[in-house]
């Protein structure tokens, strides 16, 4: 018997937090503000001219005999 009520309590318990968790998820939307201004990367990628570059050679195929 003491089993039964265990595995009850433990069922109802289980449901009741289902029923929280989804009763909660559909009033936590959060829409977007209306004043973010948003990222353009053609502007970013045209602004970059003139930052230094640095040379880099690769020796990933360097066979000695």
């Amino acid at each position: 018997m003491r089993k039964i009520i265990t595995y009850g309590t433990a069922t109802l318990l289980i449901l009741a937090c289902v029923g929280v968790w989804m009763a909660s998820a559909t009033q936590t939307r959060v829409e977007a503000p209306a004043l973010v201004e948003a990222i353009d990367p053609s502007q970013m990628t045209i602004n970059t001219r003139n930052l230094p570059s640095e040379q880099f050679t690769d020796y990933t195929f360097v066979f000695s005999d």
